[in-house]
């Protein structure tokens, strides 16, 4: 028997749709719209508590001693660096582009790799010194790598809560491309260390300040990259 004819030889009521049940009109009807997500709400939120043990060491922490002997140019200019690549490296692993949905994450790797080179460029090449009033790793009795070590360590302490709040953040908004927004996040919390580091660290060679500083915010990039894939697998 056809289709056709089988449709003609049922009685009309019985080719209409049952009517929706009570329970599912009353669900409907208690629908409401849902609030669009903000573009900058993770991003705020992640700078907020990144913030606060950095600003808490620096406000109870004594600044480093040769600071006041170093050009101010050069003081606030290091500061804006190492403040841009904690900005800019936490926006690319945080905020869509406009029209997207989710974080980019090749613009999240460009931007975590490319603060932490900037950095390294300014350290080798506009590191700066105050003859006899700033130090160097003999003068703490300690060696280059030893110093260095600890103030990477340091750094990477700086960072943590710009990562744990920011993984917390990422877990929802990466479900591809998690270890290039992560290093993005981390370099971000490594910048963060190294503008801690740059208003109380009184050692000032180049090699320090490459291997401590720098070395600590790629430390920090890398612990993200590893990370966030680990924590969305969970």
């Amino acid at each position: 028997m056809k289709s056709d004819q089988l449709r003609d030889e049922l009685p009309p009521e019985q080719l209409q749709p049952p009517p929706p049940s009570a329970r599912l009109m009353a669900a409907v009807q208690r629908l409401e719209p849902v609030r669009t997500r903000s573009r900058l709400g993770a991003f705020a939120a992640v700078a907020v508590a990144s913030l606060a043990v950095p600003g808490l060491v620096l406000a109870v922490h004594a600044l480093r001693p040769d600071l006041a002997a170093l050009p101010r140019g050069w003081v606030a200019a290091a500061a804006v660096l190492w403040a841009a690549g904690f900005g800019l490296s936490l926006a690319a692993a945080l905020v869509p582009a406009r029209g997207d949905v989710l974080p980019a994450p090749a613009r999240g790797s460009r931007a975590g790799l490319g603060a932490v080179a900037a950095m390294l460029v300014f350290a080798l090449c506009a590191s700066v010194e105050a003859p006899g009033v700033s130090l160097r790793p003999e003068d703490v009795h300690r060696t280059l790598l030893g110093i260095s070590a600890h103030c990477a360590m340091f750094s990477l302490l700086m960072a943590l809560p710009c990562l744990v709040v920011g993984l917390l953040a990422l877990r929802r908004l990466a479900p591809v491309g998690g270890a290039r927004l992560g290093l993005a996040l981390g370099a971000a919390g490594g910048a963060l260390g190294g503008l801690v580091l740059h208003f109380i660290c009184p050692v000032a060679s180049t090699a320090h300040v490459a291997l401590g500083h720098v070395g600590g915010m790629a430390l920090a990039a890398a612990l993200g990259a590893l990370a966030l894939p680990l924590v969305r697998a969970r």
